[in-house]
């Protein structure tokens, strides 16, 4: 029987073929000898855009890092001899104002990274440029656009929608721009969706994912904004070794859902690359499933063994065993993120985790006897918990105190959750839906989309209970907090004697979670101004949630 793909076909494609190629080729030649940047070209500003989510004490450094995606577009544009910049105003307080005044500085063609979670955003941002600048090109990509271009194309001034991995078509697009061809070139150019006559959306051919990650250039960080500030940048990175995951869970949206990997002797080289050049400490390692294969594990770990980083990694609790977690330890791992997201059999079943909650107690226990922390990712409200199932988990949280992360569940675009969501009539439509997630704070106070069929108020306290056993992230010392950060929920209580003796007392009694603030305006997406009234009275009829907080909405806004 064939496999059952959960997420689009046009996901699961090589991007193989000559065109595909040469890329490939040009991007290996161009990170060896940089071509000198030539003002003659397009100037190329890539938006980094907010995100509302919090990140527990000792996770920071998640919020402001520069990370993958976006670097490694700018760094083969860079390379390619584009004028390239980021515009990152993550964590400003109208990032939409900051961004639309750094963008009309100096910008030719306007790459947008979108996220889950920055639909508002990036609508206006986009809708504010196009009113200026209306000859500009838009180009979007990641992993919202991926899920549903169909929404960007009809809802903003998006001219390019960008499939699946990005560089590749990046600099298929900006050749074909320099030279004038785009009216000629687009309908040929796989893996994006463009506009044709009379502005109708069109979508090419896929392009799928590349299989050889060694083509990628090393990072060029120094593109990122806070490379020019007096701190300078972080000695925080998030990168990987790999991209696509081999499993298939219901709720988790993968852009390149195909495994592919780096050699080790590639990973050698960029973490080589980022020691020397930009003085990196930290990684955290953002493979879906970083233990997936020994063999393969145990090489990346004999890699980064060489070059004394203390790292973080996610992976599945049913690819752990004493050689994987040994070797973990001895190249620096602090502590292990697992995807447990609940303890329930029926849950795991109809989420298709491919776990149990023996399979967490083992690599728990495992992962104590190895000298590692053990990370646990909770997910409350899933399809099928039960206050019973529910009531086990934050049980099993506050005995062992290993809690890193949870959340209410997400009907993220792309997932089956998402498709489920729709059926069901949870959703008054998709771009309401969008709209809600980018209020998504992760706090306990946050909206949510009640699946499950348990009390709100069920939710809520287990939520809290697990939210409260939370253990410190691996990074309590760090240094870079924008001025504009906010701080959430003070907690006395220090835990189990594990935490205090890695934090120290008192290590969240200031605040147990951190993030930018919301963008102004959000307090239009709550669920009752955009879902149905029966799916907010299970979902948000007993806490205000932050959006709410920021004030009444006023008439015509």
């Amino acid at each position: 029987m064939p496999r059952q793909l959960s997420l689009s076909p046009v996901l699961y494609t090589d991007a193989n073929d000559t065109v595909d190629q040469q890329y490939m080729r040009q991007m290996r030649e161009q990170d060896e000898s940089p071509v000198a940047i030539d003002p003659t070209l397009p100037r190329f500003t890539l938006l980094v855009g907010p995100s509302p989510f919090t990140m527990p004490r000792g996770w920071e450094f998640f919020l402001t890092s520069p990370y993958e995606g976006a670097t490694y577009i700018s760094t083969v544009l860079h390379n390619a001899g584009y004028p390239v910049r980021i515009v990152d105003v993550r964590y400003t307080p109208d990032p939409v104002q900051a961004a639309y005044d750094q963008i009309m500085e100096g910008t030719d063609v306007l790459g947008v990274c979108t996220f889950e979670d920055n639909f508002p955003f990036c609508a206006e941002l986009m809708r504010r440029v196009r009113e200026t600048a209306p000859d500009m090109p838009i180009i979007c990509g990641g992993s919202l656009v991926t899920s549903v271009p169909h929404i960007f194309m009809d809802q903003t001034p998006c001219d390019i929608a960008v499939i699946s991995e990005g560089e590749l078509t990046i600099l298929e697009l900006m050749e074909s721009y320099a030279a004038g061809r785009w009216s000629r070139d687009l309908p040929n150019i796989r893996g994006i969706w463009y506009r044709g006559p009379g502005g109708m959306p069109k979508a090419t051919r896929p392009r799928g994912q590349m299989p050889d990650l060694d083509s990628l250039p090393r990072m060029r960080l120094e593109l990122w904004p806070q490379a020019r500030e007096p701190r300078g940048l972080q000695p925080q990175i998030i990168a990987s070794y790999s991209r696509g995951c081999k499993m298939d869970c219901s709720f988790c949206y993968r852009t390149t859902p195909q495994v592919r990997s780096k050699s080790p002797e590639k990973m050698d080289r960029d973490l080589a690359w980022l020691k020397s050049r930009y003085g990196i400490e930290f990684c955290f390692f953002v493979d879906l499933t970083f233990t997936s294969y020994r063999k393969q594990t145990l090489a990346m770990c004999d890699v980064i063994k060489d070059h004394d980083l203390r790292w973080t990694c996610l992976t599945r609790c049913a690819d752990t065993d004493a050689p994987r977690l040994e070797a973990m330890r001895d190249s620096g791992c602090d502590i292990i993120l697992y995807g447990v997201e609940s303890l329930g059999s029926e849950v795991l079943r109809e989420a298709r985790k491919g776990n149990s909650e023996n399979l967490t107690v083992r690599a728990m226990r495992r992962t104590f006897d190895a000298g590692v922390r053990f990370g646990s990712l909770l997910i409350v409200g899933l399809p099928n918990e039960t206050e019973e199932s529910l009531g086990h988990m934050v049980e099993f949280a506050e005995t062992y105190n290993h809690v890193t992360r949870v959340k209410y569940l997400s009907a993220m675009p792309g997932t089956t959750v998402y498709r489920q969501a729709i059926d069901q009539g949870l959703m008054r439509s998709e771009l309401d839906h969008l709209n809600w997630l980018s209020i998504e704070q992760a706090l306990h106070e946050d909206e949510f989309l009640n699946v499950s069929g348990l009390p709100e108020q069920a939710c809520r306290d287990a939520y809290k209970r697990i939210y409260d056993a939370y253990q410190p992230g691996p990074v309590m010392d760090f240094r870079h907090y924008p001025e504009h950060f906010e701080y959430f929920h003070p907690q006395p209580l220090d835990g189990q004697q594990r935490s205090t003796s890695y934090a120290g007392n008192g290590w969240r009694a200031q605040w147990s979670s951190a993030a930018g603030a919301l963008v102004p305006g959000s307090e239009r997406y709550t669920l009752d101004r955009i879902a149905d009234p029966a799916v907010a009275a299970v979902g948000s009829a007993t806490m205000l949630c932050g959006a709410k907080r920021l004030g009444p909405v006023q008439v015509g806004v």
